[in-house]
């Protein structure tokens, strides 16, 4: 009997154990976070992608806004497959924690691994926020140099010759239901909000460290 009860509680602490299906990352020889994909996709327009990404994002354990400052941070790829023409949300990375003065963050996952796509145009990370609607200074490069990002230069060129930006997403789910998804350019520095199914400019960011600083534009606000 007691051998019996013993196997039950160790099957049950397996099942509690067992990590979220969305997750999928790993660090490689060189310390670098690597994930997989696609967990999402093909997506036609960037606008699919992130609303998608955004209400996926938001359900994974301690991301909603109900955790707040204890909440958790999770890091996704969103990319584009030059074969499909199309966009795709990676799997997920769980690595993350409190940073200087509680701040969350997740460490940026700078691989990809998709056995689908054949050089894979990695476009930037994305990310939700538990505690807050708006990007941290830190998200916006305010202690990088001017056309900053995760993977080096803001703008770069693909195989193909094809010139992008990289840029960073930011989802956020009120507690009244829905979802809020917004844009950072590392190259522009400007913020997008997506209403209504389209990208609209909402400020910009500008200065760096000491003299950084963020300005909505006029008539802009952060929440709709």
């Amino acid at each position: 009997m007691q051998t019996h009860l013993y196997w039950m509680l160790f099957l049950v602490g397996l099942g509690c154990s067992a990590p979220h299906p969305d997750i999928r990352v790993r660090q490689l020889s060189n310390g670098m976070y690597e994930v997989d994909g696609p967990l999402a996709g093909p997506f036609e327009t960037r606008e699919e992608l992130a609303q998608v990404a955004c209400e996926r994002m938001i359900q994974m354990p301690g991301a909603s806004t109900l955790h707040g400052r204890q909440g958790k941070e999770y890091c996704a790829l969103w990319y584009y497959s030059p074969q499909q023409r199309a966009y795709f949300l990676s799997y997920f990375s769980d690595v993350s924690g409190d940073g200087v003065g509680g701040r969350k963050f997740c460490k940026v996952p700078l691989a990809l691994q998709d056995a689908n796509t054949r050089d894979p145009v990695i476009l930037g990370p994305a990310h939700p926020h538990p505690h807050s609607w708006e990007f941290s200074r830190e998200d916006m490069g305010a202690n990088r140099e001017p056309n900053w990002s995760p993977w080096g230069a803001a703008r770069f060129v693909d195989k193909s010759g094809r010139i992008w930006e990289h840029e960073l997403l930011l989802f956020y789910g009120p507690r009244n239901g829905g979802c809020l998804a917004y844009d950072y350019n590392y190259s522009s520095q400007v913020v997008s909000a997506l209403r209504g199914g389209k990208w609209i400019p909402i400020g910009k960011a500008s200065g760096t460290a000491g003299d950084f600083s963020f300005d909505l534009f006029e008539g802009q606000s952060w929440l709709p």
